[in-house]
């Protein structure tokens, strides 16, 4: 599949978008979800291009939020919650809109847009979210500050990935990938304290300056975001890459994240969504805790799970990046590109 992508994106998709044929296509299962990571904030000025690759420009979000309306049914979250546990019927061409990790920029910059525009979103957020001095998402941390400097003996500290050393990756992203899986492998508490050493040896990083781009909600700022209208749902408590711990720290994870959002906010979560959400960062085990967590519902960050049957906790999602074209937009959102995926095994 990613040897065609390119032409579907940039030949296929715009003919099929620009003659209308991309409306006549109805989305597997009848509606898709559309998963967004914030917007690029107006006082960003230093963008760290693969980082940023998962936030949208606001115009740009505007403009998707504009098509989903004049060719989708949006609905609101607890629609599609009584879908899940009523069995209510859902209009044809139905989308859900959502948001993960809890950026503050979600408030600032996402929501005017989604007001102005009157589309509801459900957004997930961690446990992080639910105190004052939230900070930033660490492995976002972990990326700039390894920009800095070397990590050379800290990673030692750390876990192996497999139990075994392997020799090291040679490019910046791989071996910060490395670094995130294997930091993962310790427990929160644990791995905050080796940030805390991280912090100290590579020193104070300017990367970070826009607290909208990198600074997650606090519980005040949570608040004003229910209190607009938005839902929110949980995204574990310190958002590791769960298939990596162990089974008691990955079950606290999700769990208490449910319940540390419910106490602040004062209402039901009943939604989840996997850090990462694809195949290399979770699996049946984490499908199970999530069950047993409570939700009614657990949500993906990919298209195309396998192929076994429909799992009301293994729900797909459209990942929308900087890079996705408006046809390419249309495109997933008719499930022709999962269903490409299929017929191809990709």
């Amino acid at each position: 599949m990613r040897f065609v992508s390119p032409v579907l994106k940039h030949v296929a998709y715009p003919v099929l978008h620009h003659t209308g044929c991309l409306r006549r296509i109805t989305p597997i299962g009848g509606y898709s979800v559309v998963n967004y990571h914030g917007v690029v904030p107006s006082d960003h000025s230093d963008p760290e291009s693969f980082l940023d690759g998962n936030l949208v420009q606001p115009e740009v979000f505007r403009q998707q939020l504009q098509f989903l309306k004049a060719h989708y049914h949006i609905i609101h979250p607890d629609d599609f919650r009584a879908r899940i546990e009523q069995g209510k019927p859902l209009p044809p061409r139905t989308v859900l809109v959502t948001c993960d990790d809890g950026l503050v920029n979600t408030l600032t910059d996402m929501l005017p847009v989604l007001q102005s525009e009157r589309v509801p979103c459900l957004f997930f957020v961690t446990g992080a979210s639910c105190s004052n001095n939230p900070g930033v998402l660490w492995y976002e941390e972990l990326y700039h500050l390894m920009r800095i400097k070397p990590l050379n003996g800290l990673e030692q500290q750390l876990p192996t990935e497999d139990g075994t050393e392997s020799p090291a990756p040679k490019s910046f992203q791989a071996r910060w990938w490395s670094t995130v899986r294997r930091a993962s492998r310790l427990d929160a508490r644990a791995r905050t304290d080796w940030m805390g050493l991280v912090r100290i040896y590579c020193g104070p990083t300017r990367s970070l300056q826009s607290e909208r781009r990198w600074r997650l909600l606090n519980i005040a700022e949570l608040k004003r975001l229910s209190e607009a209208g938005m839902s929110i749902g949980a995204h574990t408590l310190s958002h590791p890459v769960l298939s990596l711990g162990s089974e008691e720290e990955a079950r606290r994870e999700i769990r208490d994240s449910k319940i540390e959002i419910e106490s602040a906010l004062g209402r039901p979560v009943w939604a989840f969504a996997y850090p990462f959400g694809n195949s290399s960062t979770l699996g049946e085990r984490e499908v199970r805790l999530a069950q047993e967590a409570g939700f009614t519902c657990a949500f993906l960050n990919v298209e195309h799970w396998g192929d076994g049957p429909s799992n009301l906790f293994v729900l797909p999602r459209i990942h929308v990046t900087k890079n996705t074209t408006l046809p390419e937009f249309a495109a997933h959102l008719s499930g022709l590109h999962t269903r490409l995926q299929r017929a191809v095994g990709g």
